[in-house]
Formats: structure tokens, C-alpha cells, sequence
């Protein structure tokens, strides 16, 4: 099957500034970017593969044992659909809140009938990218949020992706406080949030080195932004990129920010740090021990030692009403304590069969073992 050609993917977990990411590549003449035009097609998918009605398909595959990452690319290497079969996912998405970017009954079919029957999912995304660009570029891509593990099958398909990171005590902040229910929905449990952020750390860092795979932190994003896009750029081999003067929505509207405590104008540094401001000192703490590899790593500011972050963990109660239903298996429980705690004490451990269950790719475990300041 041919690799496919100029297609970008970003994703990352919500409130970690995709939709800022999305928005500055889509500002360059060469390429086109859609925010979040298909997401319910990558869960319904993710559900298939997994055989039953998961709620929350695309979890955070913390100690994950149902499958392993070779079978879900096989098997979407070996999806096929059909329009018949897609008009529903997209009728769907008519009323869902977390499709950004919608399409007419017409665009829809316009762009269902350029879908090959050989189209593996790749080739459909791509596809789907192209057809329902809302201008002429020579890149086509979009942006959908929690979708890390389609990236390193994306990436053996020919697409250029790009996972985009933020430090997870404002992430936490910016889910659970001011407008966050507005842009993430009802809350989930802290651990939940913590395990899935971890997720976009573990695939970020497997895919590192990856000639089209590139990550990003919304920090340097956001304070050094013309040469975090000259990074990208070169990492992609894309044109030179630009700041853009003013970021416009897909509208061509001015686009103020979609930020959980105030608007901006354009690209702001004014969140990072701000759980410093909002977030209460036990959850700040909780979220540094349960992430302290990952953040030592990334070379975001931490204080904790292993003893003081396994104390931590121990002392901590989950401190938010209001958490939804179906995610009872990530709430603050004896045996996910449990868990944390073992997670922590095996980052020094050797790299061995268990590392993959424990960070999802020795590859990552071994580049948190050679970081981590116990």
C-alpha cells in the first residue's frame, strides 16, 4: 500500500493547546487544518477494535493487557467502510459537542464518494482531510484531542504528527476550573486525567526520533513561538512557517483563545503556571507525585523526591464533586494507590517484559529511567 503523502495529525490531551497548534499551521498559506472534524469516527473505531461498548475507548492504557499496540495497527490497516457506514457516525457528530468543525449532507457525500474501497483508515482520514479543506493547500490535516494511540499507525501510513504537551498541574487546572466543563465536559476523576496525560508523555517519547513525528510543549509554544514553528517546520520539511499577525478561526474570524479563565487575543503566556493561582496545594502536589518522571523529564519544576511523592500518593483524597459516571475503575481507591506507588518505584527498575504495562513502551521507560532524580 502506497505511503500517503503531506498529511498532518496533532493531537494531545484536552486543554493542552492543540487547538492553538491546529490554528497556527492552519494559518500557513501551504497547508490546511481542521479542528476536530471527525472524533466521534476515532472512538467508534477505537470501540470496534476493542469488541464491546467501552464507554471511554480511548482511555489512558495505564497497566492496558487486552491487547498490544502491533494488533490495533493491524487492525486498522485492515479497516475498511463504506458511505453507508459513515453517514451515521457523521449524523451523529450533528449534535455532539465535541466536533469544532461541521459539514453540510452535500460535503459529507461529496467527500464519501472519493473513498476508495481498498482505503485502510489512514488512507480514509486522509481522505477526508482533503476533501473537506476549506481552502487549497499542499498539506491536508486535522487536530483531535486524546487520540495518541492512532499515532504511531498514522505514522507507518506516510502522516507527519505531532503530539503537543503542557504541563499537567495547569492542564488539571484548566479541566476543573472556570470554563474547563465548557470545553472537557463533566469532570473525570483526577486519576483519570493524570493517567491519561501520562499516555500523551509515553507516546510522545516512544515515537521520539521518528523522521515525522515531532512534540512540542505548550510552554515554548506559547513564550518562544516562531522558533517552536521553525522546529516543526524542519522536523517536517514543511515551508518556512510565520507567526501570524492576527490567529483567525477557519471563519477567517479574529480567534480570541479558548482558554478556561479568560480571553486572549491571539497566542498568550498568561496560563502557564496558573495552578500556582487556582489549584489547591494537596491536588498540585498529588498531580507532581503521580507524574514526577514524566515532568522531570520534560524539565517542568518539581520539588518532590520518590519517599516524598510515595507519601504523597498515600495521603491524597480526591477533592472534586460531580465526577461522572463509568470511570469508577481510576477513582482514588487502595489498589490505584497501590498502582501509582509501583509504577513509581519501577522507573529505576531494569527494562524488562512488565515495562510496557507500566509506561506502555520500554522505549519510554528506558528514556524516564535514565531522567529520573530519585
Amino acid at each position: 500500500m502506497a505511503m500517503i503523502e503531506r498529511a498532518l495529525f496533532v493531537t494531545g490531551v484536552q486543554r493542552s493547546g492543540t487547538t492553538l497548534l491546529e490554528k497556527l499551521l492552519g494559518a500557513q498559506k501551504s497547508i490546511s487544518m481542521l479542528s476536530q472534524p471527525f472524533p466521534l469516527l476515532f472512538t467508534d473505531v477505537k470501540r470496534d477494535f476493542l469488541g464491546g461498548d467501552d464507554a471511554y475507548p480511548l482511555g489512558h492504557l495505564f497497566l492496558e493487557s487486552r491487547y498490544e499496540p502491533e494488533q490495533f495497527a493491524a487492525f486498522l490497516g485492515n479497516w475498511r467502510t463504506t458511505a453507508e457506514e459513515l453517514e451515521p457516525i457523521f449524523a451523529r457528530m450533528e449534535h455532539y459537542s465535541g466536533q469544532c468543525t461541521r459539514f453540510s449532507a452535500d460535503e459529507r457525500r461529496k467527500a464519501f464518494s472519493q473513498i476508495a474501497s481498498t482505503d485502510d483508515f489512514a488512507a480514509v482520514v486522509s481522505t477526508l482531510d482533503r476533501a473537506l479543506a476549506h481552502k487549497d493547500a499542499n498539506w491536508f490535516g486535522s487536530k483531535e484531542t486524546i487520540c495518541e494511540e492512532y499515532v504511531p499507525p498514522l505514522l507507518d501510513r506516510g502522516f507527519h504528527c505531532t503530539i503537543i504537551l503542557r504541563d499537567p498541574r495547569d492542564f488539571v487546572t484548566s479541566l476543573n476550573h472556570g470554563r474547563g466543563n465548557q470545553y472537557g465536559g463533566a469532570r473525570k476523576p483526577t486519576l483519570f486525567n493524570i493517567r491519561t496525560w501520562r499516555k500523551s508523555v509515553a507516546i510522545a517519547l516512544a515515537m521520539k526520533g521518528h523522521p515525522r513525528f515531532h512534540h512540542c510543549r505548550y510552554e515554548d509554544l506559547v513564550t518562544d513561538t516562531a522558533p517552536e514553528l521553525e522546529r516543526l517546520a524542519a522536523a517536517f520539511g514543511l515551508e518556512a512557517m510565520t507567526v501570524p499577525s492576527e490567529v483567525r478561526d477557519a471563519s477567517g474570524n479574529p480567534w480570541r483563545g479558548n482558554s478556561s479563565h479568560a480571553d486572549y487575543e491571539g497566542i498568550s503566556p498568561a496560563s502557564v503556571g496558573i495552578y500556582r493561582e487556582i489549584l489547591h496545594a494537596t491536588v498540585a502536589e498529588f498531580v507532581e507525585a503521580a507524574c514526577l518522571p514524566e515532568l522531570q523529564f520534560l524539565g517542568y519544576p518539581t520539588s518532590q523526591t520518590r519517599t516524598g511523592a510515595i507519601r504523597v500518593l498515600q495521603a491524597f483524597t480526591e477533592p472534586y464533586s460531580g465526577i461522572r459516571g463509568g470511570m469508577e475503575q481510576d477513582t482514588i481507591t487502595p489498589e490505584n494507590i497501590d498502582f501509582e506507588i509501583r509504577r513509581l518505584e519501577r522507573v529505576p527498575a531494569s527494562i524488562d517484559d512488565e515495562s510496557r504495562r507500566w509506561f506502555l513502551f520500554p522505549q519510554t521507560h528506558t528514556q524516564l529511567r535514565e531522567g529520573f532524580r530519585p
